[in-house]
């Protein structure tokens, strides 16, 4: 009877031992993470500008947002991270519209693509942990490409029918931004995570053909170049994984 009270005792023992070394590391402060995230995106400043008025003006709509991101720290809570984005945004086909006078009776309908605007930058950030969460807080500049959709515009005249088409083009530039992380620890490894960010570029596309026609025969080609400067805002959430323990209690 003894020796299974000592060998409970000792099981018990254990189970507490146990339990008290897996709270511990499921709190420990890591070093590192992996992070994948996908939300939406909103475009800002005169990308976002309908005016057919203005030559800029990107007359982009919400879309969506992907990310990946990988950080490291380097000393206490400040590390260094690089992360990739994509964004892929409408072209809104009631602006393209807006610049084209005509009468009532007229019917016009344009058909275009979506706007796909892809980032890597790295940067600086800081970790501030506060118990099971932490807040992440980033400055980032790198590289981006631009892929601007081709667009079709048909319609009429009274009894003249017309066409314009644009083909599209890709650019590069450089690019800037930054974003908090709010972060949720669920496990020893694995965390929950919402982000907002912000990233802008100027993208200039050369060699840009338009051609105009009309039910005539009549066919004018004409080579123009297009400037759009990029703002986007973007939300998203998605899994950390978390590696690396900053110290080593065990």
């Amino acid at each position: 009877m003894k020796k299974l009270i000592l060998t409970v005792l000792a099981a018990g023992m254990t189970t507490v031992s146990f339990s008290q070394k897996a709270f511990i590391l499921s709190r420990q402060t890591k070093r590192g993470f992996l992070a994948a995230s996908v939300g939406g995106s909103v475009p800002v400043g005169r990308f976002s500008s309908m005016s057919a008025a203005d030559e800029q003006a990107g007359m982009a709509q919400h879309g969506l947002s992907l990310n990946a991101s990988a950080g490291y720290k380097l000393i206490g809570s400040i590390g260094l991270m690089v992360r990739g984005e994509q964004h892929r945004n409408g072209l809104s086909t009631n602006a393209i519209l807006g610049d084209i006078v005509r009468n009532d009776a007229d019917v016009w309908v344009a058909q275009t693509g979506k706007y796909t605007i892809t980032s890597v930058m790295a940067g600086p950030y800081i970790a501030v942990p506060m118990g099971l969460f932490s807040v992440d807080a980033r400055l980032l500049a790198g590289r981006a490409q631009a892929i601007l959709p081709a667009t079709a515009q048909s319609g009429n005249f009274g009894n003249l029918s017309m066409g314009v088409e644009t083909t599209g083009g890709t650019s590069m530039a450089t690019s800037w931004g930054g974003g908090l992380t709010l972060r949720y620890r669920a496990g020893r490894s694995i965390a929950f995570h919402v982000n907002a960010d912000y990233t802008h570029a100027q993208f200039e596309f050369t060699n840009l053909t338009t051609k105009v026609w009309d039910g005539n025969g009549r066919v004018q080609t004409n080579i123009v170049n297009a400037t759009r400067p990029v703002g986007l805002v973007s939300v998203s959430g998605g899994l950390s994984l978390l590696f690396g323990n900053q110290h080593r209690p065990f």
